[in-house]
């Protein structure tokens, strides 16, 4: 063989040992291209997480050129790159069952198939509790939300709805159960709400009753059982008569796919039992095309008398259909802060307000939109030694009013008012007590009320805010304010 033959062989000896290499990186390349290449053909146009996927990018603004544009492509590919569900599922299910961890960040990978809600481990954990002096302000806002519903003539009831670790936390992760103190917020909290005088259904204490267990294995919220005990709950606590379901018949399909299988497996998620009630409704949505899902709901049912509304969350969606069919009209409402001109607009007999326990800290952080109570003090107000802030601006109709005090001169409990001048007319009205951050500080002795536009004249207003202390008023500043 000459010299020329054997470098052809040896050439091609070296090349049929790289073909393998080759072959192999050209096999990572085009399946890591492919996402992008079939972006044109199939494209991933909703999401399983709950967030608005990301637009096109485009290269220049009103304001000039984009400067960001290379990471909001990379936020739009992420967000719509070919066979993404099918990419996130597999990934889900591979983590699933070789390491027995979750793939998704807010689900929790329980045992026997079951899935919880990330943010509820605090929870159940009884961790980052919020303080005494919080769990006052939340049961302090939500007594007077409920005196301004009454001083209206109309029922109220308030309710918590349990997160599903905190009644079935069985097959929580090993790693997971343990407590940090001995309970939990929603547990410290009921004693506060009875002693503000709330009229509060302890769901808590409903579920733990019933041997059946009544939330779905793979979604964060009770089932259709379930529903119909809180909405038999509700309804009782209000005296209104009303279908009970015991006696009706009902099928079970397994056809229900949760929120949280949603979550970690976008496709191929697996389905669990579903009850199905063999009593047709007969309410009708206020508007065409409007879902349980939506933010503000209006339903009617003929042959009813009172008129319902209900502030809800995600646990409300499958209370509503039976609280629709119970009422004339019923108005379901998950806008937040709460605007107490729905007790008019609604013309509502009965106000239910149902809050998801991971959710309790929103009542003293974010309360109901209504005009301050007015109040006598019983005695004078005395100079405290400490001192308030106080800041003013429109909202709405109101006049908003906010501040924090000096913890430190008023007690744990107290109350906060103002005594506002204006227009040649005094009143002391009543505060809702809230978490406020102020100079990068948060404290729970922060304050906030509503004064209508409706009553202040002029141009601005003499504000004295007072506290309680031992058993008295404190006068914590005197300000004049700019009305906004």
């Amino acid at each position: 063989m000459d010299e020329e033959a054997q470098e052809k062989k040896d050439v091609g000896r070296k090349r049929g040992k790289k073909l393998p290499f080759l072959l192999y990186i050209g096999t990572v390349i085009g399946l890591c291209l492919l996402p992008l290449a079939a972006m044109g053909i199939r494209p991933t146009d909703s999401l399983a997480e709950n967030k608005v996927p990301a637009k096109i990018p485009a290269l220049r603004e009103e304001n000039g050129w984009n400067l960001d544009f290379l990471a909001d492509a990379g936020a739009y590919f992420q967000d719509h790159f070919a066979f993404r569900q099918e990419l996130v599922a597999a990934d889900a299910k591979l983590r699933a069952g070789v390491f027995g961890v979750s793939a998704a960040d807010n689900v929790i990978l329980g045992d026997n198939g079951w899935l919880y809600y990330a943010a509820t481990l605090d929870d159940y954990q009884h961790k980052n509790g919020v303080s005494d002096r919080m769990l006052f302000n939340m049961a302090h806002n939500t007594a007077l939300m409920q005196e301004y519903t009454e001083l209206l003539g109309k029922t109220f009831v308030f309710t918590i709805a349990p997160n599903k670790n905190s009644l079935y936390g069985e097959n929580m992760p090993g790693r997971y159960r343990y407590t940090v103190s001995p309970q939990s917020d929603a547990q410290r909290f009921v004693s506060w709400l009875e002693k503000e005088g709330v009229h509060y259904v302890d769901l808590f204490a409903l579920f733990a009753g019933q041997e059946e267990t009544l939330y779905y294995a793979r979604d964060s919220h009770w089932n259709q059982k379930g529903a119909v005990l809180v909405y038999n709950a509700l309804l009782d606590a209000c005296g209104i008569p009303h279908e009970t379901y015991r006696e009706v018949p009902y099928e079970t399909a397994c056809t229900y796919v949760g929120d949280l299988n949603r979550m970690l497996y976008p496709v191929w998620a697996k389905p669990e039992d579903e009850v199905y009630f063999q009593k047709a409704f007969t309410y009708e949505y206020g508007k065409e095309g409007a879902t349980v899902e939506d933010t503000l709901v209006e339903t009617f049912c003929s042959g009813k008398e009172k008129n319902l509304l209900m502030y809800r969350d995600s646990f409300g969606n499958s209370l509503l259909p039976y609280m629709a069919e119970q009422f004339a009209k019923a108005t379901f409402s998950k806008v937040v802060p709460y605007p107490m001109t729905d007790l008019v607009n609604a013309e509502p007999d009965v106000v239910i307000v149902e809050k998801v326990e991971r959710h309790l800290p929103t009542l003293g952080e974010v309360p109901p939109q209504m005009r301050a109570p007015v109040r006598t003090l019983a005695t004078q107000a005395v100079p405290a030694e400490g001192s308030a802030s106080l800041q003013a601006k429109k909202e709405g109709g109101y006049i908003k009013l906010t501040g924090v005090a000096d913890a430190s001169c008023v007690d744990k409990e107290s109350r906060f008012y103002a005594e506002v001048t204006g227009g040649g007319q005094t009143a002391v009205y009543e505060a809702f007590c809230v978490r406020l951050d102020e100079n990068g500080t948060s404290s729970d002795y922060g304050f906030l009320l509503y004064l209508s536009q409706l009553q202040i004249t002029g141009e601005e207003l003499q504000v004295s805010v007072i506290g309680e202390k031992d058993g008295g008023y404190v006068k914590l500043c005197r300000e004049t304010v700019a009305l906004p």
